[in-house]
């Protein structure tokens, strides 16, 4: 019988995004209450990414637990053992070691001297965060390959192991590059995979350490604003809306800190390794265009809603203070969908599917309350015609992001078989 891993277990449901998000709260709470400013300084780089380590070693311990536990009751083989000698098993981790460093020393390499990261201080956080990555990778790396290699071992998962696919790369480049042989590399979708892989890791990764200290910033710049002695002299809508402010960084928190950690491992014990990636151009275009740097060098500049001469058109405090619980609504259920995703979170790739939390309704649902949000606290674009064009281009871009993770997804089997369960991609009985 195969391992619980490669069973096809639709009725396993994880839930580490959840206590992921319980323990992001907690820490987070913790730090401002601990924090004596509203600044957040360099040496604070260490605890926050400090938060991240911990509740990834809470999740990745409760996800065990949770896979164990199901396994046992299913009587399901949890363990792959493999026959092979305990030196044997540790000259093969020590080679995947070395060709998995290579890529990451070039990332370490690249963030550290490249002027787009050393000239923008909004990638300070990076540089750190990827000097600790360094550090982790070092100390626990071969500990983790053999502890991986030894008890979660199986031919099936050798053939795409990371690893592996990395060594027959790094050969088949140096055959080209140095030997001048015709490899015909690009044509190892294995190997392409992963080297597609190496790219989303890095370009998210980078984005997603700098959010994070960004929503800590505001949330520790709302906490400390709530604290002061003077706050209850402010009116009850300045009060209200500086509480929106505390629990919307919150969110993002949550959302940003378990992106983080999706990008940041892919493990057989966790079952999120990559199965494809997507490599079509209008997949790609979509997906950047929503990011920095294309969202303030180009989308923002051409497809604009903000810098347009405009009017509120809810001036009431009590009407505006309804808006803003709609929208923290809209980004909780946002925020869910990051959470249901856990582990698995990843743009532009396949990591098993996820059926549970806002899933369950649409398969969509993170675009559409995000969306959806934007056009609740944004209503004076309808004063001002290029500005509504300019949120709706807004939304055919995150419309086109669907359209292009469903071909993607479509190819694999799991995928079709939860397209038929579930049938609406944005609203539930509606589209």
């Amino acid at each position: 019988m195969l391992p619980f891993f490669m069973q096809n277990n639709r009725f396993f449901i994880s839930c580490a995004g959840y206590m992921g998000a319980l323990f992001f709260i907690l820490f987070s709470f913790v730090f401002v209450y601990y924090s004596h400013t509203e600044d957040i300084k360099s040496t604070d780089y260490a605890f926050l990414y400090s938060i991240i380590g911990i509740v990834f070693l809470m999740m990745f311990g409760w996800e065990l637990v949770q896979r164990y536990t199901f396994a046992q009751k299913e009587g399901i083989p949890f363990f792959a053992l493999a026959s092979d000698s305990n030196i044997k098993i540790l000259k093969s981790t020590l080679y995947r070691f070395i060709v998995l460093f290579i890529p990451f020393l070039i990332v370490w390499l690249l963030v550290q001297n490249h002027y787009y990261f050393t000239q923008n201080n909004f990638f300070k956080p990076t540089r750190v965060f990827f000097d600790y990555l360094l550090w982790i990778f070092l100390l626990a790396g071969i500990p983790y390959i053999f502890i991986t290699r030894k008890y979660l071992h199986h031919t099936r998962y050798e053939f795409n192991d990371y690893g592996i696919l990395s060594m027959i790369a790094v050969r088949a480049l140096f055959r080209k590059f140095i030997k001048k042989e015709d490899t015909r590399l690009y044509q190892n979708r294995r190997i392409t995979k992963v080297l597609r892989l190496y790219l989303v890791n890095f370009f998210f990764l980078t984005l997603m350490a700098r959010f994070f200290v960004s929503e800590f910033q505001g949330f520790n710049q709302a906490y400390h604003m709530i604290s002061r002695a003077n706050f209850g002299t402010l009116s009850w809508y300045l009060q209200y809306k500086t509480f929106f402010l505390l629990f919307f960084h919150l969110l993002f928190i949550i959302d940003v800190g378990i992106a983080t950690i999706g990008y940041s491992f892919a493990s057989r014990w966790l079952d999120n390794r990559t199965r494809s990636v997507d490599w079509t151009w209008s997949g790609w275009i979509v997906a950047l265009l929503c990011y920095p740097p294309l969202n303030t060098a180009f989308t923002s500049q051409f497809i604009s809603y903000q810098g347009l001469p405009t009017h509120q058109l809810i001036t009431n405090e009590y009407a505006l203070a309804v808006v803003l619980a709609v929208v923290l609504l809209l980004y909780v259920l946002y925020v869910w969908a990051t959470v249901a995703l856990g582990f698995k979170f990843s743009n532009l790739t396949h990591r098993g599917i996820v059926s549970s939390g806002p899933y369950r309704f649409v398969r969509h649902p993170a675009y559409a309350a995000k969306n959806m949000a934007w056009w609740v606290d944004n209503t004076f674009v309808l004063t001002n015609i290029w500005a509504t064009v300019g949120m709706i281009l807004w939304n055919v871009i995150y419309i086109l992001r669907a359209l292009t993770e469903e071909r993607h997804l479509s190819h694999y089997k799991d995928y079709q078989r939860y397209r038929g369960k579930v049938k609406y991609k944005f609203i539930p009985k509606i589209i």
